[in-house]
C-alpha cells in the first residue's frame, strides 16, 4: 500500500466545507474523532455534525496560506471566506491515526474572526428588531447594558431593557433595508431604514442608526448600545 497522503486529506476535509458533501467529510473522520476549539471541549462525530456541519451553508471558499505535516500530524493556517462577505483566519490542528481524522484543534484568528462574527450577529439583531422577536434580543443583552436612545433616555440592566422591549413583540417592519455594517474589534455600527405602521394604520418611515458595544464573552453580550432614530418626511 502506498503512502498516504494527509496534506491531500487535509485538502478534501475543507472541500467538503466548500462542496457541501457530508458523505466525503464522513469518510474522512474516524468512528472515535473529537473535535475541540475554544468553544468545543472534544465534542465526539455525531455533536460535531451537528454543531459544526450547518456552517457549511454560509463557506463560500478557502485559502490556504501553510500547510506543514509532521508524522500523524498536520497543521493549516488558511483564510475563510463567507457568503456574505467577510472572511476570517484560524488555524487547526490534525491528528491522524490509521489514515483518519482522529481529532481536530482550532484556534481562532483575532480580528478576522472577531469582525465575521459580530458582523453576522449585527445582522440577526436587527432581523430580530425589524421581527418583534424580543426573545432573542433579550438573549443577546449582558446583565449590565447600558442603552441609550439619543435624545431620549437612558435604560441601565437586563431586567428594565426586557420590560422596555415587550411592547415590540410581533412588531414587524413593512419594509427594512439595511444601508451600512461598520465593524472595528467589539463595536460595531449599522445604519438603514425602516417602514413601520403607526396606531392610526399609516406609514411611518425612519432612518435608524444603532452602535454596538459587545462584552468580551465567548457569547459576545450586548454591553452599551446607542440608538438613533429619525423619522423621515418623505421616502426621498
Amino acid at each position: 500500500m502506498g503512502q498516504i497522503n494527509l496534506s491531500e486529506l487535509v485538502e478534501n476535509y475543507f472541500n467538503a466545507y466548500e462542496t457541501t458533501e457530508r458523505g466525503a467529510l464522513e469518510e474522512l473522520l474516524s468512528d472515535d474523532f473529537r473535535f475541540n476549539s475554544p468553544v468545543d471541549d472534544k465534542i465526539n462525530r455525531e455533536t460535531y455534525f451537528e454543531r459544526c456541519w450547518p456552517s457549511c451553508h454560509d463557506i463560500q471558499e478557502y485559502h490556504i496560506q501553510n500547510l506543514l505535516t509532521d508524522g500523524d500530524e498536520v497543521v493549516i493556517r488558511y483564510e475563510c471566506v463567507l457568503k456574505s462577505g467577510a472572511t476570517f483566519q484560524n488555524m487547526e490542528h490534525f491528528l491522524f491515526i490509521d489514515g483518519k481524522i482522529s481529532e481536530i484543534t482550532v484556534y481562532f484568528g483575532f480580528n478576522y474572526r472577531d469582525d465575521a462574527v459580530i458582523n453576522e450577529k449585527v445582522k440577526s439583531l436587527n432581523k430580530a428588531f425589524v421581527t418583534g422577536d424580543t426573545d432573542y434580543i433579550v438573549e443577546n443583552l449582558a446583565e449590565d447594558i447600558q442603552w441609550n436612545f439619543v435624545g431620549e433616555g437612558v435604560i441601565e440592566g437586563k431586567e428594565a431593557a426586557s420590560n422596555m422591549l415587550e411592547p415590540m413583540r410581533g412588531v414587524v417592519a413593512e419594509e427594512h433595508t439595511i444601508e451600512n455594517i461598520i465593524v472595528q474589534g467589539n463595536t460595531a455600527m449599522i445604519e438603514g431604514t425602516m417602514k413601520t405602521p403607526s396606531e392610526n394604520d399609516e406609514e411611518k418611515v425612519y432612518a435608524f442608526c444603532d452602535v454596538y458595544t459587545f462584552d468580551q464573552s465567548s457569547d459576545a453580550n450586548i454591553k452599551k448600545l446607542s440608538a438613533y432614530l429619525l423619522e423621515l418626511t418623505s421616502e426621498e
